[in-house]
């Protein structure tokens, strides 16, 4: 049995002695991980990333300040340690031997603070980058032949030669790019006396692009990245974030005179809010990206050449977003100050939310205070964990991995059937994940299965796709069918002609009408219904005769309103899915809000005309308002018809249907307070806001009874149960 122990024990001993110069343990998950439906709402998922390694000395020595992770297209990876110290033996220049102390007689040693731990794929110690005039390296960026680090206290950008450091380890620097020589950087003086500061330039991260050209992201620079050409001069800013002016600013700026203006900008500038970014990354196509950790909603933004952001406003993120790292399937990571990690798609779509803060120093997997995240060829995350001084690795799941390598078919390789294949292989793992279904509509509408498409985004939710499909489908079915429709058409327009040419000979037309006139006759209710006609070719004599004639009946207006609320029910069941989402709408609740609103504004409409002289009874205004409701019943179900053949591309005409039948409702009520009180037109202006202001009120008083009742019957309740205990 002991022989059995020291056997297990020595094996474990050698597992944690492996002669990596790089100490490491593997570990399992501590958090949940979460992804997005079509309403932006956070639900959990399969797990996409475990924790795997934990990195925390390097050739033998501990970290001291980590800063910044960077990794190249090689998968050398570039650790950032601003207090590092480097111990190195000082030789003769001349003769390359090695100085002796004289009094110790031991090697003569120099100590550089400050420097860049170099490792390779298999993370092998390869070597650290100093120098005399480096005293806070903040971070690094790497192209094919150079390796550039950023010393913040210096405010400067060193650039070393790459490959002479990888193959012999020779630092050897090409270049220092300090502050820029234009005069926008550059203090003025009168007199020998400061009388104005140039803009700042305090470099923390840069990229580069194939051109050469540095994007600099600075401490305190509120007109956004810096852009530097290759020699460091300067061209322009670009992708600053839109400022934050306060609404009162905004409001009082429209009625101050220019003179005025000009001295509120002072106090105005003191309320601006900047949001200036606080990371940047370059993808391969050139691509910007910026990381802003004050703002939540569309904190990543990508900008093109021009600077235009191509991300959605409402874009899902953290409130303290501090650094990003674009994938090699153009995938986005976002990793906040908070421990959590986002990762999106090229469009910005959330895929991914893991992570979390350790509080306790001791959960693996979650991070005290993260800077930095990288990413390695083989998926590998890198986190850089401040506090904690060490690197916490992240591990790919299966799901993950299908989900890059559909990414790696569809956007590199242009493979859709093997990205579709992908995708129903993630579905089998999670067939409620919204961005398979989306994956594999994509897929679906490149090889122009239109219906598949449709029925993929339908199961995400997802309206764009599904207007797309949906355009697909219908092109499709009109190549089949044109000449069908065509002869139908030509077949209505000869009956029509028929009918006319008949009808003038045996009066059809006439006939109908009599009968429909008999039926008006003997019942009251249709014959109001039918007046709905009349009434909206001539309105104004409508409410007239509603006042004066009682052309109407409450009984009639109820039929009205209760149309109303079918048709309404039927908008939110049949109306094209792209215009009316079907998801989380509970048709019953919504009517019954709109018959509480419809009931408030009777009831306040007839108590504010009461008290302004108002001529009109409760009766005539529960009635005009279900006729001035009217052009709901005669626009909605053609709206609802025509909803069902538009995609996206067509939206102008829905919208202008919803806006005619609106604005001719809003006219007629108008007009129905106007003629049922007896209003001049400024009065009726007054009243119908007095009017709402009354719905306000009431409506508060309402939900103010209903809590106090709430928490009577609860008092009750409690109150009999005691009573029953004992």
């Amino acid at each position: 049995m002991k022989k059995i122990i020291l056997f297990f024990l020595t094996l474990t001993f050698c597992y944690f002695m492996v002669s990596y110069s790089t100490k490491a343990e593997s570990t399992n998950s501590p958090y949940y991980t979460y992804t997005a439906d079509s309403n932006r709402n956070l639900i959990p998922t399969t797990d996409a990333y475990t924790p795997d390694k934990q990195i925390y000395t390097v050739n033998g020595q501990r970290f001291e300040r980590l800063e910044h992770l960077f990794i190249d297209k090689e998968d050398y990876l570039y650790i950032t340690d601003s207090k590092g110290k480097t111990e190195v033996i000082q030789k003769d220049p001349e003769t390359g031997e090695e100085l002796i102390n004289p009094i110790t007689g031991q090697p003569l040693k120099r100590i550089y603070t400050g420097k860049v731990i170099v490792l390779d794929k298999n993370l092998q110690f390869v070597g650290e980058i100093y120098h005399d005039e480096i005293v806070f390296p903040k971070s690094t960026f790497v192209t094919n032949d150079s390796i550039y680090v950023v010393d913040v206290t210096k405010t400067s950008i060193f650039i070393f030669d790459r490959l002479a450091f990888l193959e012999n380890q020779e630092i050897i620097l090409k270049q220092m790019i300090g502050k820029p020589t234009h005069p926008i950087f550059q203090d003025e003086y009168e007199d020998g006396k400061r009388v104005s500061t140039g803009y700042p330039f305090r470099p923390d991260h840069i990229v580069v692009d194939k051109r050469g050209n540095i994007y600099v992201q600075g401490l305190d620079s509120k007109n956004g990245l810096i852009m530097l050409d290759s020699d460091g001069y300067f061209m322009t800013f670009f992708g600053a974030n839109p400022l934050r002016v306060p609404i009162l600013d905004r409001i009082r700026s429209i009625f101050l005179t220019e003179t005025q203006e000009k001295k509120a900008q002072e106090i105005t500038d003191k309320k601006i809010i900047h949001d200036i970014p606080a990371n940047l990354a370059i993808d391969e196509k050139g691509y910007i990206y910026t990381v802003t950790s004050s703002i939540s909603t569309n904190p990543i933004k990508k900008f093109n050449v021009s600077g235009r952001n191509y991300f959605n406003e409402n874009m899902i993120g953290d409130l303290n977003m501090i650094s990003i790292w674009i994938g090699q399937y153009e995938n986005i990571y976002g990793l906040s100050s908070n421990g959590y990690i986002f990762e999106y798609d090229t469009s910005g779509n959330l895929l991914f939310l893991f992570g979390g803060k350790d509080y306790s120093s001791n959960r693996v997997g979650l991070l005290m205070t993260p800077v930095s995240i990288a990413q390695n060829s083989d998926d590998l995350l890198f986190v850089a964990d401040q506090s904690n001084k060490l690197i916490q690795t992240y591990k790919p799941t299966t799901f993950t991995n299908m989900i890059h390598q559909a990414f790696k078919a569809y956007y590199k390789e242009g493979n859709y059937e093997k990205s579709r294949d992908y995708w129903q292989y993630i579905l089998q793992y999670n067939s409620l994940f919204d961005y398979a279904h989306i994956g594999l509509g994509d897929a679906y509408m490149r090889e122009r299965n239109y219906e598949a498409a449709y029925r993929e985004y339908y199961y995400a939710n997802h309206y764009e796709g599904i207007s797309d499909a949906y355009w697909g489908m219908r092109q499709q079915w009109l190549k089949s069918n044109l000449n069908t429709v065509l002869f139908i058409v030509v077949i209505l327009i000869v009956l029509r002609l028929f009918y006319y040419l008949f009808d003038k000979r045996y009066g059809w037309t006439n006939r109908i009408k009599g009968l429909i006139n008999k039926l008006r006759l003997k019942v009251r209710v249709i014959d109001e219904l039918l007046y709905l006609f009349a009434f909206l070719r001539h309105p104004l004599n409508g409410f007239y005769e509603i006042k004066r004639e009682n052309r109407s009946s409450i009984k009639t207006a109820t039929i009205i309103y209760l149309l109303i609320g079918i048709l309404i029910a039927l908008n939110y069941r049949f109306t094209n899915v792209i215009f009316v989402p079907k998801v989380g709408v509970n048709i019953a609740y919504e009517l019954l809000v709109l018959a509480l609103i419809l009931i408030l504004w009777v009831v306040a409409n007839y108590l504010v005309c009461t008290v302004s002289d108002g001529e009109g009874s409760m009766k005539n205004v529960y009635i005009a308002t279900s006729y001035s409701l009217s052009p709901i019943i005669i626009i909605l179900p053609l709206i609802i018809l025509l909803s069902n053949v538009l995609t996206y591309q067509e939206i102008v005409f829905y919208h202008f249907g919803y806006l005619t039948m609106l604005v001719w409702c809003a006219f007629l009520l108008f007009f129905m307070i106007k003629d049922i009180h007896n209003y001049s037109v400024s009065k009726t202006i007054r009243v119908i806001f007095v009017s709402f202001f009354t719905m306000l009120i009431i409506g508060l008083f309402l939900y103010v009874i209903n809590a106090l009742g709430n928490q009577m019957l609860a008092v009750i309740r409690e109150i009999i149960g005691e009573v029953i205990y004992r």
